[in-house]
């Protein structure tokens, strides 16, 4: 008899441990001088900033972000999330790194 309820709560655990954990990333950022990033579910970023617009791929390990560009520029950079503001540094064409402070302006 205490079998089956057993059985529901290990599967119950299964399948929550089983789950990725959302990245709070997604969504649309931008701040003030126009730059704009956007983070998609499946794994594709698209990004203006300086008057570029850039696109590609990004993964995300802990609170490491590697941007893979289209353009074959690949930027490893550190996020962090304060509130509704997401830090972040992005690397130019020149190797100048660009310290940016985005706010969510949607999901």
């Amino acid at each position: 008899m205490l079998v089956l309820p057993a059985f529901c709560v290990g599967l119950a655990c299964f399948l929550c441990a089983a789950c990725t954990e959302p990245i709070p990333l997604y969504g649309t950022w931008s701040d003030n001088r126009g730059n704009t990033f956007s983070f998609f579910e499946d794994g594709t970023f698209n990004a203006k900033f300086s008057g570029d617009n850039v696109g590609g791929n990004y993964s995300v390990l802990l609170n490491a972000l590697t941007l893979s560009t289209n353009n074959g520029q690949r930027i490893v950079t550190e996020w962090d999330i304060r509130g509704n503001m997401l830090y972040l540094d992005w690397t130019d064409e020149d190797g100048k790194p660009i310290s940016m402070t985005l706010y969510k302006v949607s999901n």
